[in-house]
């Protein structure tokens, strides 16, 4: 991971010293939708409130668990050919690396 360019503490410092100028607006009566109807606060609660039940939504992929709880985590390091082997394996059969990794390790131990 890269260092970011500043630290938590100096962007808060950033953030502070900014000003309305930073920050162009413009008046609330002069924005409209693509359809030409007038963008209000109501619509904007809306659009938020359904943005962040989109957001909800979608954290993450389905549980495997069949309570539907965090489902157990492996992680593991793999050789550079046998991640391409893998890399290639969920290409040609349309399935995610994770997917292609049960299957092996369920027919591994079914066996």
């Amino acid at each position: 991971m890269s260092n970011p360019r500043m630290t938590p503490e100096q962007a808060r410092a950033a953030l502070a010293a900014m000003t309305d100028e930073d920050f162009p607006t413009v008046p609330l009566d002069e924005v409209f939708f693509e359809d030409g109807r007038p963008v209000t606060e109501a619509s904007i609660d809306r659009l938020v409130d359904a943005a962040h039940a989109m957001m909800d939504a979608r954290k993450g992929r389905p549980s495997l668990t069949t309570s539907g709880g965090r489902s157990p985590q492996v992680t593991t390091r793999l050789p550079l050919a046998l991640n391409d082997r893998l890399n290639a394996t969920a290409r040609s059969t349309h399935r995610r690396r994770s997917q292609v990794v049960r299957d092996a390790l369920e027919a591994y131990l079914t066996a």
